[in-house]
């Protein structure tokens, strides 16, 4: 995630602005007995015969979890001036629910940047209300795709709250909600299945942001690797015992970063892209949203790596950038930009390159992946964690050699930001020396003790989070690691952004176990896992303290304390055993702030009515792109989940079909309050896509509203623009 320098400090006359990302993935084991088809006759009810040789049931599921669409700021840049105005693509979750014998694993990836205690919490609490017991906080794991392009507030965690001025209760609610909604769909559809896993290599999706950092590793871990990215995609494919494919699960290794920080419209970004385009492709005809057969990606090692291949440039004169050795004159801005033309275009490059690749996996074989499922979790107090050193040349555990963790802390280059943003004052990263000037300013919120500096160094501690605790702790110490064994699949979660050669460490210590074992080393990681802690380093990365390094909050030996919970949770999960549950984290929700304003009111202005055009669209060719705006009320009083904002329709035999909704690629759905008074507009734009089927027909475009009265009552309304025609492109 990229950081700009504004929104960096709030609270107190100090306000640093967070995080780098998030799509939820729920994980839980549970007891429960397979279920059963049964066949009836007229005189009995006999159970289906069971193949034998079929050893899961499998269910996915599908739902709409977008938040809070505008005047909520978005969590990733950290820009408290880049808040919502509207609707590129909408934020869906999706279920993956694996069941053999007793154990059940359900697996969820959303499309937000991160999923905090607070949401698994609630989450927890609905699927109780259905199943009792059946999940609990200790078995749900939750794992994003990281967004930038979502509301945020979130995360009951102060300092990653802050840069959204404080909690948001409707960010929260939509979110629990949809993940929540998914799982109960998965659920309904658990059928018996097979699991098929196959990869494939993506090349030029990716660019290594901090190839400096890179290159500090040893040259002879570095010589393994062709690439200083992880390009390989790994796709598992479930079928139906038929043959038919039932869903689709994904990892690559990228930022979804290519909607930059200039967005103001929620998006999935490149990985929802991804996402979308699979199931339109496996679900011919169906509505974005509304696919049989599901397709999840998930986020891999991505802490280093950017989508926005053609690099960092300066604003103005165009020259090469990297906020350390290269810098841009004072207030020229340094920042990268992908393949695209813009944003969106960017944004369509990179997923479309994934989409292919996980699309090239899925039509070749793949191999069947047969055995037992489970999974190991535990909650881990860092700083109190004192572990093996790890030798990534020897690929050993150096047991003469102990390490531990930190307190939390954030150095001075997280203020820098990335290459994947911009940063006003343009902060150098690989800064290794304290200010006096900021350590007096940064003391406002907590001074780090002396073994703090000296846990954390070489980083100089700009915000020792650890040691704040206004209006509660602004670091949690207490973090979840767990590792899904998934019938010869292990996915380890890592609770935060690994670097390229941090996910390489971790996938090499688990594969070497199974490699012992006699089983093939089928690994990969699923980063942003349960909860937020920025970045995972190497050792010798962090040496340099660039971005990705100075937001490592536990120190130096972070990525060990991890390396050792996996070979530990990787021998568990393939021989039996458990482990200790840990130390719950402490619940802060009822201490949050909030500076963001509720929805007073809504009012159309004089001699208008909520829903009366403004503009009116005009026929047009495909290609073109057409739009309505009306008179609007504000869309946070109905998030309008599993619905739409707006539809374009089209007039077959007396009837209006929906051709698009604001959940749609082609489609953009802005909202402008236009005064202090309540009035506000609503604009829907559709851009015509150029394989349209040519009908002599009219189509419209339709605004669905919901305002706010004064006594806090609503009323739904709905506005319908004059129909307009879509001629030939000779015409």
């Amino acid at each position: 995630m990229a950081i700009p320098i504004v929104g960096k400090v709030v609270m107190l006359g100090i306000t640093l602005g967070v995080i780098a990302g998030l799509t939820a993935v729920i994980i839980l084991v549970v007891n429960d007995s397979a279920e059963k088809d049964d066949v009836s006759t007229t005189t009995s009810t006999t159970e289906k015969p069971r193949d034998p040789d079929i050893l899961y049931d499998i269910g996915v599921g599908i739902a709409d979890m977008t938040g809070p669409c505008v005047q909520i700021n978005f969590m990733g840049y950290a820009d408290i001036g880049q808040s919502g105005r509207g609707i590129h693509t909408r934020q869906f979750s999706r279920a993956f629910i694996f069941v053999q014998g007793d154990t059940r694993i359900v697996l969820v990836t959303a499309d937000v940047l991160a999923i905090g205690i607070g949401v698994r919490r609630e989450v927890v609490n609905k699927l109780q209300e259905i199943y009792g017991d059946m999940y609990t906080l200790r078995n749900v794991i939750l794992t994003a795709t990281h967004t930038h392009s979502g509301p945020g507030g979130h995360l009951v965690d102060f300092i990653l709250d802050v840069s959204i001025l404080g909690f948001s209760k409707e960010t929260l609610d939509a979110y629990v909600e949809g993940i929540t909604r998914s799982i109960v769909r998965a659920h309904e559809n658990i059928v018996p299945s097979r699991l098929f896993y196959g990869s494939a290599n993506v090349l030029n999706a990716q660019l290594n942001r901090s190839p400096f950092s890179y290159n500090q590793n040893p040259e002879e871990e570095k010589n393994r690797y062709n690439t200083n990215t992880d390009t390989d995609l790994s796709v598992v494919r479930i079928e139906k015992a038929d043959g038919s494919l039932h869903g689709v699960m994904s990892w690559f290794g990228v930022h979804t970063t290519s909607m930059n920080m200039t967005n103001h419209l929620v998006s999935s970004d490149n990985l929802g892209y991804a996402a979308m385009k699979l199931e339109e492709t496996l679900n011919p005809g169906s509505q974005i949203g509304k696919p049989s057969i599901v397709a999840g990606f998930f986020a891999a090692s991505q802490g280093d790596v950017s989508p926005n291949t053609r690099g960092a440039r300066c604003e103005f004169s165009g020259e090469s950038c990297d906020n350390q050795f290269e810098l841009c004159d004072q207030w020229e801005l340094c920042f990268s930009v992908g393949p695209g033309n813009d944003m969106f275009e960017s944004t369509r490059i990179i997923g479309t390159w994934v989409y292919e690749g996980a699309l090239g996996v899925l039509n070749r074989p793949g191999e069947e992946l047969r055995g037992e499922i489970g999974v190991v979790h535990q909650f881990v107090e860092m700083p109190s964690q004192t572990v093996a050193k790890y030798n990534p040349v020897s690929r050993t555990f150096d047991t003469s050699n102990p390490v531990s963790g930190c307190v939390p802390g954030l150095g001075y280059s997280f203020a820098s930001g990335t290459i994947d943003g911009a940063n006003l004052l343009n902060i150098t990263q690989g800064t290794l020396n304290n200010n006096t000037l900021l350590d007096a300013i940064s003391g406002v919120v907590a001074n780090p003790t002396v073994e703090d500096i000296e846990c954390h160094a070489p980083k100089p501690i700009l915000l020792a989070t650890g040691r704040a605790n206004f209006p509660f702790p602004w670091h949690s110490s207490v973090v979840s690691v767990s590792l899904i064994w998934l019938a010869g699949l292990a996915i380890a979660g890592v609770p935060g952004e690994p670097t390229t050669m941090a996910g390489r460490r971790i996938k090499d210590v688990v594969s070497s176990i199974l490699e012992e074992k006699t089983l093939e080393p089928r690994v990969v990681v699923s980063s942003l896992c349960n909860e937020y802690i920025h970045y995972i380093t190497t050792f010798e990365e962090y040496q340099v303290q660039r971005y990705e390094a100075a937001s490592v909050i536990y120190g130096p030996n972070t990525l060990d304390i991890f390396l050792n919970k996996f070979r530990e949770f990787t021998n568990i999960a393939l021989e039996g055993g458990n482990v200790p549950a840990g130390p719950t984290p402490i619940d802060y929700r009822n201490n949050t702030i909030s500076l963001i304003p509720s929805v007073i009111l809504d009012v159309a202005p004089m001699g208008r009515n909520f829903g009366d055009v403004l503009e009116e669209p005009q026929s047009a060719r495909p290609g073109d792109t057409v739009k309505a705006t009306f008179i609007a009320a504000n869309p946070r009083n109905n998030l309008r989940q599993e619905s739409t904002h707006a539809t374009v329709e089209r007039l077959e035999l007396g009837r209006w079909l929906v051709v698009a909704t604001d959940a749609d690629w082609s489609t953009k759905f802005t909202w402008q309050q236009e005064s202090i008074l309540g009035t506000s507009t609503a604009t829907f734009e559709w851009t015509i896509p150029v394989d349209i089927p040519i009908l002599q027909v009219p189509y419209r475009i339709v605004y669905y509203g919901t305002a706010r009265g004064i006594q806090g009552s609503f009323r739904n309304f709905e506005g319908r623009s004059a129909s307009f025609n879509i001629n030939t492109i000779n015409s």
